[in-house]
């Protein structure tokens, strides 16, 4: 008798230990598959309904940002219409927002916790399910990057630096070479728009005006801005008028031949980012380099 009980413990005990490792199995496989989607849920997503963009970055510290934009008739140029952001997380097929500060309210009402229920999500497209029964199309975007790292999303154009000699009053006039190290800052463009290429053609312009200019146009930094802004009317048509400032890194008047070929080897080869836009001076002498003078 003692010992059909204890088989009958015995038994029950297996019983009970198979299920434990069912169980675990299980937990163990939902938590990878939830890890999975969490994975494919990061990143930078884009929904798209007449005209509007809403950006959503959600990133993997449980917070996410969000923003609209409208496009123009050309479908180039974006409108900011506000941001918003929040938390998240992801629960049994269920992705859940909560709107932390909003000032677009009509898309991210603040306070407001949003359901949506995945109903599909790969690498690059999320279908989401609202509380509503409108289902919305997510499409995961690369998002460029700017000048100022992760937080700038203004796309940069790089330029080769620019050397020409300036336009003399008289022929006795000493000899004066405007060197310029700048970049072009660009609109925000569409999601996945390709940044537009500068065309040799555009140098060319630029090297024109640039040199029809004389030293008293670029003696200091306010005349400087007013020719950059000048320079910046000249390239934007060669950019598709994406382009929304002209940005100088560095500008100094070399009076020789030598700094000028000094200065274009700095900012080709071995470009600076860190020095201010006045430059370096030069030796004592003909080849100390002008630095344009604060007004």
């Amino acid at each position: 008798m003692e010992q059909q009980v204890e088989n009958v413990v015995l038994n029950r005990c297996a019983v009970v230990c198979s299920l434990i490792v069912i169980i675990l199995a299980g937990i163990a496989g939902c938590g990878g598959e939830d890890k999975e989607n969490t994975d494919l849920v990061l990143g930078n997503w884009v929904n798209f309904s007449s005209r509007t963009y809403i950006l959503t970055a959600i990133d993997m510290k449980g917070t996410w940002k969000s923003s609209v934009r409208i496009s123009d008739v050309t479908s180039k140029i974006v409108a900011s219409r506000g941001t918003a952001a929040g938390t998240w997380h992801l629960d049994e097929g269920q992705l859940i927002f909560t709107v932390v500060d909003s000032d677009i309210e009509n898309v991210w009402e603040k306070d407001h916790t949003y359901f949506y229920k995945v109903l599909e999500l790969s690498k690059k497209l999320m279908i989401l399910e609202g509380e509503n029964g409108r289902k919305q199309e997510w499409t995961k975007s690369v998002q460029k990057k700017g000048k100022g790292g992760p937080g700038d999303g203004n796309p940069i154009v790089a330029m080769a630096p620019y050397a020409v000699n300036l336009d003399k009053h008289s022929s006795g006039a000493q000899d004066r070479y405007l060197c310029l190290s700048m970049h072009l800052e660009l609109l925000e463009l569409m999601p996945e728009q390709p940044v537009p290429q500068f065309h040799p053609r555009a140098r060319d312009a630029a090297i024109m005006y640039l040199a029809s200019l004389t030293y008293d146009n670029v003696s200091d930094f306010d005349r400087i801005k007013v020719q950059k802004e000048k320079v910046k009317a000249i390239l934007n048509p060669y950019m598709e008028g994406l382009i929304k400032e002209v940005v100088i890194d560095h500008v100094i008047v070399a009076l020789s031949a030598a700094k000028v070929e000094e200065f274009i080897i700095e900012h080709t080869v071995v470009p600076s980012k860190e020095e201010s836009a006045e430059g370096e001076e030069g030796e004592a002498g003909q080849d100390k380099e002008e630095t344009p003078k604060e007004s």
